[in-house]
C-alpha cells in the first residue's frame, strides 16, 4: 500500500512552550521545593514591608493634605 508523502509540520506557540516550562518547574524535582518555599516566604515578607511603607506614606499624604487645606482657607 502506497501512502502519499506528507509534509506536515508541527509548531508550538509561545504560550504552549511557557505552559510546558511551568509544568516542568512545578513537577520537575523536589530539590527545588525548599528553594521555592524560601523565595515565597521572602516575597511575602517583602510584600508586608512594602504594604507597611505604603500605609505610612498614605498617612503622611493625608497629613500634608490637611495642612495644605488649613493654609488655603
Amino acid at each position: 500500500m502506497n501512502t502519499p508523502e506528507t509534509n506536515q509540520k508541527v509548531s508550538l506557540g509561545c504560550g504552549t512552550l511557557i505552559l510546558i516550562a511551568i509544568i516542568v518547574l512545578i513537577f520537575g524535582g523536589s530539590n527545588n521545593d525548599s528553594l521555592i518555599f524560601t523565595q515565597i516566604k521572602e516575597m511575602k515578607t517583602e510584600l508586608q514591608r512594602m504594604s507597611a511603607e505604603i500605609q505610612s506614606m498614605s498617612t503622611e499624604i493625608k497629613g500634608l493634605r490637611a495642612a495644605l487645606d488649613k493654609t488655603q482657607r
